[in-house]
């Protein structure tokens, strides 16, 4: 730890100035008992001027670190919306491109005359259209999910798996902070990403949804395959924990947990044949924690 003014962030010139000001007081309080040895009454004052200017010095040292650290977090935050922002402008781009290379495929239904197979064609590209509106709308509020989602959307569209989305909520009473809920989400999506990698093609399919209820938010994320075994279920939120598949370190879902419960929220693992593997989370709505 530095004392305040050493830190990079930028203080009031009356802080930094009380800072000093504390400092060479203390110095000449420290001097003069151990030069002066003094006794009686003078020492007793002198013990105390030198106290006060130590416990004045450790308040203002100790306000100047608080804000450095609120103020990094909030440079931190910034960087992630900044990113995400990004991420949903590349999207966009994407999505502008794809839809240029659409038109010029109906184009060419149109020169051949298959009016039959122009109207399905346009049907499945409405249908993704809606999907992106629908998730940017949905999360209007926390712009920073809806950016990571389109980015995860990406990155599993490119390695050939199935993502759906399915949001009943727009989050706007999560307590969350964006920094904590983008890590809780991302490491999931991409544990999720990294598991179906190792499943043959057709059997890639993620699955995220959100939902709430009067007290809570809850949020799912499920990879039908592959299923976790029954003796890894209460390890893998463990810090190091991992398989012969992972690649990583095994602390993903250990950071997922871990902030999860900072946040006084829950998170459970269900594994079946049937629905696959899910990673279920609930928080409750910050009205219900006083935070807003």
């Amino acid at each position: 730890m530095v004392p305040g003014f050493f830190v990079r962030k930028p203080f009031s010139f009356f802080s930094i100035a009380i800072q000093v000001l504390c400092m060479f007081f203390l110095g000449i309080c420290i001097f003069l008992r151990i030069i002066t040895k003094p006794a009686g009454s003078f020492a007793v004052l002198l013990d105390i001027f030198t106290g006060g200017a130590f416990a004045l010095l450790a308040i203002f040292m100790a306000h100047s670190l608080v804000r450095a650290a609120k103020a990094e977090a909030e440079a931190e935050i910034n960087r992630i919306r900044m990113q995400e922002t990004a991420a949903m402008i590349d999207m966009l781009r994407a999505q502008r491109h794809d839809f240029l290379n659409h038109l010029q495929v109906i184009y060419g239904l149109i020169q051949i005359g298959r009016t039959e197979v122009i109207k399905e064609y346009i049907n499945q590209v409405n249908q993704e259209v809606r999907e992106s509106s629908r998730l940017i709308t949905s999360l209007i509020q926390r712009p920073e999910i809806a950016g990571l989602i389109m980015r995860k959307m990406a990155e599993a569209e490119a390695d050939g798996i199935k993502f759906t989305v399915n949001l009943k909520t727009d989050l706007a009473l999560l307590g969350v902070p964006p920094l904590d809920f983008s890590r809780i989400l991302g490491n999931l999506i991409d544990n999720a990403i990294n598991a179906v990698n190792t499943v043959p093609l057709e059997e890639r399919i993620i699955k995220l949804e959100m939902a709430e209820d009067h007290d809570c938010y809850e949020i799912r994320v499920t990879n039908y395959r592959p299923l976790i075994p029954e003796p890894h279920m209460e390890s893998v939120f463990e810090k190091g924990f991992t398989t012969k598949e992972d690649r990583g370190e095994g602390l993903g879902l250990f950071i997922v947990k871990t902030l999860v419960e900072k946040h006084r929220g829950e998170v459970r693992l269900r594994c079946s044949i049937e629905s696959g593997t899910t990673f279920e989370l609930r928080f409750p709505k910050a009205v219900l924690r006083g935070v807003v």
